[in-house]
């Protein structure tokens, strides 16, 4: 028993030796989650020399990779550096991630292989909009999945005012706008929708003279609906 535990210590002894000859001791290994907008990726060292390069890559067979992005190493021996970026745009439903490790321009080691799987159902995601209290247009900004017509439509919550159109969709940050200048005053709710797929918005639209009278709280908004 004695024995196997020294040849066990001699092991990790000479793991650590190998991995700090490397440069890096990853603490963490490369991680990733799953998000509507991208994958997540993760990592963590517990031990880095000064000068190094983290640079993450992608790959869709596993085998060939691509550069995603560089990060200067933060050069602390002995201290926990946590490291994140999150890649954007995943279309692909298997994709493969490892975090190459160099020094001088040259190859030093690399992390094992992480592979995440795009289980994500949605088909557009809404990123940000501008003011809910418009005055002529309102913007929103759309995270896109799949190529094809998002159809919208925008009701008056009181009355029985609605307007309605489409947008080509693409993979990756569509911008558009819907105008709102024919309409009155009021709450809305703009839909969108792709496919079985549909998210919900409440507005209100209101004129230049009522936003400069309107205080914080005072004509409260229902709830956004997703």
């Amino acid at each position: 028993m004695r024995t196997s535990l020294i040849f066990l210590m001699i092991l990790l002894g000479l793991c650590i030796v190998q991995l700090r000859a490397q440069d890096v001791v990853f603490q963490q290994e490369l991680k990733g989650e799953v998000f509507p907008i991208g994958h997540l990726l993760r990592w963590q060292t517990s031990y880095e020399v000064p000068g190094i390069q983290f640079v993450l890559e992608q790959s869709t067979d596993g085998l060939n990779f691509n550069e995603l992005t560089r990060m200067q190493g933060q050069g602390n021996a002995s201290i926990q550096n946590d490291y994140q970026f999150l890649a954007p745009d995943v279309v692909e439903t298997l994709n493969y991630y490892r975090v190459r490790v160099e020094r001088n321009k040259q190859p030093v080691a690399s992390s094992a292989i992480l592979a995440l799987r795009n289980t994500m159902t949605n088909q557009f995601a809404i990123l940000r909009y501008s003011d809910i209290l418009p005055i002529t247009t309102f913007d929103v900004e759309v995270q896109g999945r799949a190529r094809g017509m998002l159809n919208w439509q925008i009701r008056h919550l009181q009355q029985d005012v609605e307007d309605h159109g489409e947008w080509l969709m693409d993979v990756g940050v569509n911008d558009y706008q819907v105008d709102l200048s024919h309409l009155p005053e009021g709450p809305y709710q703009l839909a969108l929708q792709f496919g079985e797929e549909r998210e919900t918005l409440t507005i209100r639209k209101v004129s230049e003279a009522t936003l400069r009278t309107m205080t914080a709280g005072s004509d409260p908004l229902p709830n956004n609906q997703r």
